[in-house]
């Protein structure tokens, strides 16, 4: 079953990214072969080729019975009436409600609906406006009737490069189709006690009862997940610690709950006078139920198929090997949805459990260490980290070269005293609250002991944990590596230098994995797209970055608790910090907070622990409030803070040079006209960023400065109109211009006006709430742009 597991997988992919004509091609080519020239292992090969073809030809039936019908209403953002059942849990944060429908009828008017040719799955985003509708809300539940009005969209593609891709998330959850409407406009009423709802509720039961007995809210949200996989239970800034050390997979339900929860239930079944064989069968049906409760996540899923068939395997004539045990479980879940192979939970889950099934085997056969649990531990660990490298360099651009050691020292405590300790507490406050007061009191503080060392580590940068996005060469040739080892290790090729290639080609994939793209006579512009603000990449070559300002998500007035979310959208952290991730940057050379607005400087705050600095540049009047803070915490980390004056030049490599044009420190006036101005000259190409300065800032500029015409513009203020005048484009002459701006953002911008005058000279425009993020490349041989958005 093993090659087959791995046939499936291969037709999958093959069914999705080349075309039909082509496979059927390459078939007939295959089918020749086995025709005309006998080779041993001919019947074998046939069959394999079978069942890859079938695995193509499902792909395509199973994606054409989840077209969408309602894509071109999407794409005019139509308002339609629908009427359908709820179809997944309901995820309620703050004032904003989230769920899947699936859509039966559709119409323009509240009595003409019609039936769409088959189901089709939408994702809803649902306001609400006052709290006690979050009392209802919280009674909804899967299988539900849904019926209401709501305004039809396309989900929103990545605006960033390398970003999170909305629209593909979607598009392997079967759905094609967003909706947004409020509490108002709809109604949902329950379609009695479905299984699906009453898993969901003995969920929210457990989770109510874990609050009682862990007081501490953090705690309590920890064991929630923990313990019953509800990871929006968890606080955002232990999820970010443990994703960022390495630790995240801790929290998914795994092949360790079940063996743990499975084992304690066989042994409690054995000593209740069960035969080895009913015991089994019950405990099988438990698993089942166990998965359901926790949320059945695809970890979950994942662990329980392997440890029922693992206990059914046990009964006959020959057991199962656990290769052959967790192919079946792939292909199970592979041919109940194909859409599984992209999400990123169902790729690390059968990853990590496949680096365990081929690589502990060869630590455990290892002359050290000498004591089999250390041999255990060492290559639970290493497989572990091994595997997921891959997965976590292409989706999250980041492994911390200390986390093999922190999950050496931190998971066996929380694995092996932690979860346990859990499970206990919740089964002795199932009989009474007050029977969990011992092993509550030891879970919560083991995880203390085990947090606060944690955090400090999370606070300092660690060199080497920022990855760049690797091309798919390198993810083919890493995975070829990491299966070829175990193949070749178990043929015999297990002497001492043998070790020596395999590690020798694991370090020579490591170095090629932090090359840089940009080359050595390259500076690249990036514009990031961070809605309502600025930031701005800077690579020159392989020798310095700017960040030129960070974002900021503005910051509303106190508003009702309830309305507050779990994890607040913040451009610095959800834009900034993943765009420097995906391009490998550790060290920003220098820092530019071209002044103080929050949309300018709002999202450095969530940098500031994760980068080195090489030097901060600020205009120098006296800094606003968040400024101050900022430039307090750069201070105290040792890093200068500078400033400049008009006229002041610097290089960072041959024909690559800076020029401070403004403000004069001592005679600006406050606010945007204090804007720091900046020129970039690179192998020819002079490159102006003009911050948020106003007409005063810009009339300072004509008359204090000797301006040229350029070749690019970063205009100022977002394309409003009191900036970007005519007699400043007048003497700049752009021959491109870049606005940053947010999507359907309050303030209109960019002015109609401001694109008028732009046009007047000649200039191409570009717009990051149009294209997303725009990047310009800067080389001897020219200029090129690229846009994350294509142009329609």
């Amino acid at each position: 079953m093993f090659p087959v597991g791995l046939l499936i997988v291969l037709g999958l992919l093959l069914g999705a990214y080349v075309r039909l004509s082509v496979v059927w091609m390459v078939t007939g080519g295959v089918a020749a072969l086995l025709l005309f020239v006998p080779f041993p292992g001919k019947k074998r090969v046939m069959w394999y080729t079978l069942i890859c073809i079938l695995a193509v030809h499902y792909f395509h039936g199973y994606d054409h019975l989840h077209r969408s019908h309602l894509r071109s209403l999407a794409a005019e953002e139509q308002t339609v009436w629908i009427n359908g059942f709820v179809d997944s849990a309901v995820r309620r944060d703050g004032d904003i409600v989230r769920l899947y429908i699936q859509v039966e009828h559709w119409g323009y008017k509240r009595d003409a609906f019609q039936e769409l040719p088959s189901l089709e799955r939408i994702a809803v985003r649902l306001s609400l406006s006052a709290q006690e509708q979050t009392e209802q809300v919280a009674s909804w539940a899967k299988g539900d009737r849904f019926y209401g009005i709501v305004k039809l969209s396309l989900p929103s593609p990545a605006r960033n490069p390398h970003a999170f891709d909305y629209a593909r998330f979607l598009r392997w959850q079967g759905v094609y189709v967003t909706a947004e409407t409020d509490f108002s406009s709809v109604e949902v009423q329950s379609h009695g006690a479905s299984l699906a709802a009453r898993f969901d509720r003995w969920q929210n039961d457990g989770a109510r009862l874990l609050e009682t007995i862990f007081s501490d809210p953090i705690v309590s949200g920890y064991m929630q997940s923990l313990l019953l996989g509800m990871e929006e239970s968890l606080s955002p800034e232990l999820e970010e610690m443990y994703a960022d050390l390495g630790l995240i997979h801790v929290l998914a339900i795994s092949g360790l709950h079940v063996t743990l929860v499975s084992g304690s239930f066989l042994r409690l079944a054995g000593r209740a006078g069960l035969t080895r064989q009913t015991a089994a069968v019950v405990t099988v049906v438990f698993i089942g139920l166990y998965v359901l409760l926790v949320g059945a996540s695809a970890s979950a899923v994942r662990a329980g198929l392997m440890g029922a068939l693992a206990l059914g395997s046990q009964f006959g004539r020959t057991r199962m090997p656990v290769r052959d045990i967790w192919a079946v479980a792939l292909a199970a879940m592979l041919i109940y949805n194909p859409y599984q192979l992209w999400h990123i939970g169902f790729q690390l889950s059968f990853a990590v459990t496949l680096g365990l099934i081929l690589y502990v085997p060869i630590f455990q056969q290892l002359p050290f260490p000498r004591w089999a649990w250390a041999k255990s531990l060492i290559g639970v660990t290493v497989s572990a980290q091994l595997t997921s490298f891959p997965f976590l360099l292409y989706w999250f651009h980041q492994c911390s070269p200390v986390s093999w050691l922190i999950n050496l020292v931190a998971v066996p405590v929380l694995s092996l005293l932690v979860l346990p300790a859990g499970y206990a507490a919740f089964l002795l406050a199932l009989l009474h609250p007050a029977l969990a007061g011992i092993p509550a009191a030891f879970t919560s503080s083991l995880l203390q002991l085990v947090h606060l060392p944690l955090h400090d580590l999370q606070q300092q940068p660690i060199p080497f944990s920022h990855w760049p996005h690797p091309h798919w060469s390198w993810l083919f040739a890493c995975m070829a590596l990491l299966f070829a080892v175990p193949f070749l290790w178990s043929r015999g090729y297990q002497r001492m230098r043998d070790a020596a290639v395999y590690v020798g080609v694991f370090v020579f994939l490591l170095v090629m994995a932090r090359q840089p793209f940009s080359g050595d006579n390259e500076v690249r512009i990036t514009f990031i797209d961070v809605g309502q603000g600025d930031s701005i990449v800077v690579e020159v070559g392989k020798k310095a970055v700017y960040l030129i300002d960070g974002g900021g998500t503005p910051r509303f007035p106190q508003r009702e608790s309830w309305r507050d979310r779990r994890d607040p959208f913040e451009a610095g952290k959800d834009v900034v910090l993943p765009f420097l991730r995906a391009r490998g940057i550790e060290r920003i050379d220098r820092l530019v907070m071209t002044h103080g607005d929050y949309d300018h400087i709002g999202g450095l705050a969530a940098l500031v622990p994760r980068f080195f600095f090489g030097a901060v540049l600020v205009n120098g009047t006296k800094p606003k409030e968040a400024e101050a803070e900022l430039i307090e915490s750069f201070r105290m980390r040792g890093v200068p803070v500078v400033t400049g004056v008009p006229g002041r030049t610097w290089c960072d490599v041959d024909q690559v040079c800076w020029s401070w044009l403004h403000p004069n420190a001592e005679t600006a006036s406050p606010d945007n006209d204090a804007s720091i101005v900046l020129k970039l000259s690179a192998y020819g190409k002079t490159v102006l960023f003009m911050g948020d300065l106003e007409q005063a800032g810009e009339e300072t500029l004509l008359l204090t400065s000797q301006l040229s015409p350029v070749d690019a513009v970063k205009v100022a203020h977002h394309g409003s109109g009191t900036s970007t005048t005519r007699d400043f484009l007048a003497r700049i002459k752009p021959k491109a211009a870049v606005i940053s701006a947010g999507k359907h953002n309050r303030y209109g911008h960019p002015s109609p006006e401001v694109i008028r005058r732009l046009q007047d000279v000649g200039a191409d425009i570009y717009r990051t709430d149009v294209q997303g993020a725009v990047t310009l490349f800067i080389r001897p041989d020219g200029v090129y742009w690229k846009t994350t958005i294509t142009d329609t």
